[in-house]
């Protein structure tokens, strides 16, 4: 019976040892929050890390999700309780709103080999010193109109922020609808309009139809206007 126990005994103290002595990847935080950050800019965090087992750890690739980078590591194997760094940059370009990146590191751990760690931002835009349009209207009814005839109205716009206005396309949802600036770069404070025309040829009844104006207002780049008919016939 002692001897038995004796050698449970051993057991167990050669399978703790066993689980000791592999390495293990440890991370001081695994989460980062850059919190607000300005579109276009290039933020950075350092991950400090270490070996919290007791066998050689040793990193065997790193990979990232998209906007991110990593540096590359001084050295890719720690000993027993050796302490590393690991420098993750974010890339907001192109970037919008909250962001969610992660950062896989794959490593000879046998229980776990991968780690991942997280970093996080909210994106915002800028827009001081920069253009903003703004329309003295949205809609237009012609109200009852004859079928066969055209028919033309105004939307007049300024450039009420601090940057250039740039009209840089104008799309209508359909051909009986033509849309034109009269002017397609406004300075700061700046007023001009778009003239819409409306080809009531070959419709009848109630026809709503969409021109959309997009700029380079970082803010607001796409604007729709809406114009509404009576179509009859004689």
């Amino acid at each position: 019976m002692i001897k038995k126990m004796i050698v449970v005994l051993l057991f167990s103290i050669a399978t703790s040892n066993a689980q000791f002595i592999k390495p293990h990847l440890k991370f001081v935080e695994d989460t980062y929050d850059f919190g607000k950050v300005k579109q276009n800019d290039i933020v950075q965090h350092t991950f400090e890390f270490y070996n919290a087992g007791g066998d050689t750890l040793k990193i065997l690739d790193i990979s990232a999700s998209c906007g991110c980078s990593v540096g590359s590591l001084k050295k890719k194997e720690y000993a027993a309780g050796e302490k590393g760094y690991l420098d993750v940059r974010f890339d907001t370009r192109g970037k919008f709103g909250n962001q969610v990146q992660r950062i896989y590191l794959r490593t000879n751990e046998p229980d776990n080999p991968t780690k991942v760690i997280t970093i996080k931002a909210q994106v915002y835009i800028d827009t001081t010193g920069s253009p903003k349009i703004f329309f003295d209207k949205l809609f237009h009814n012609f109200g009852k109109v004859q079928e066969g005839k055209i028919y033309e109205t105004s939307f007049a716009f300024t450039n009420t922020g601090q940057g250039v206005l740039e009209i840089v396309d104008i799309h209508s949802s359909c051909g009986c609808a033509a849309a034109i600036p009269k002017k397609r770069k406004l300075k700061p404070g700046e007023t001009s309009e778009v003239r819409v025309e409306f080809n009531s040829t070959n419709y009848n009844g109630l026809v709503t139809r969409y021109v959309t104006i997009r700029s380079n207002d970082p803010s607001n780049p796409e604007v729709i206007l809406t114009i509404q008919a009576e179509v009859y016939r004689k």
